[in-house]
């Protein structure tokens, strides 16, 4: 089989067996990624649940996934980019072929309607590449947790 990227959103859905093996080829290759977080992602992208949709991306080789992400539509224009890059991940086995995530991620910006962002950790390696694509930092994301402020005691 020839090496394959596939387009999927809300119009060309994601048979159930794909949507399976997708969500396993995630749990296996982004094991600090929460399972319902990428099961939401994917939901949002293929409008299976209410939201403003998005799309997937797969590169195969031989009929196997070795890189993949997840775009989902924020709804937004002024503040927030419109769209977000919420999973990008690279078999592990192909840990030194970084260029086939860039390929997905190249085909996301030419995919996307407006901008395109992603949230990665300080020390995530996927930042100098990100960089080296065109990619610049904007802004310092600060999070409140209100399930974690609860727990905090106050005196």
């Amino acid at each position: 089989m020839e090496p394959a990227i596939h387009l999927y959103n809300a119009y060309s859905g994601l048979h159930a067996m794909e949507q399976i093996a997708l969500l396993n080829f995630f749990r296996q290759n982004a094991p600090e990624t929460d399972n319902v977080a990428i099961q939401e992602a994917l939901d949002c992208a293929l409008k299976n649940k209410p939201s403003f949709g998005g799309f997937v991306l797969t590169h195969t080789l031989q009929g196997k996934i070795v890189a993949a992400l997840v775009v989902n539509k924020t709804g937004m224009q002024c503040f927030k980019s419109e769209n977000l890059l919420v999973l990008a991940t690279l078999h592990q086995e192909y840990a030194n072929h970084p260029e086939l995530l860039e390929t997905l991620i190249d085909k996301a910006i030419h995919q996307s309607d407006g901008d395109i962002s992603f949230y990665a950790k300080s020390r995530n390696p996927a930042l100098m590449m990100a960089k080296r694509m065109g990619f610049n930092e904007q802004y310092v994301e600060l999070k409140f947790k209100p399930v974690a402020a609860a727990t905090k005691v106050r005196v």
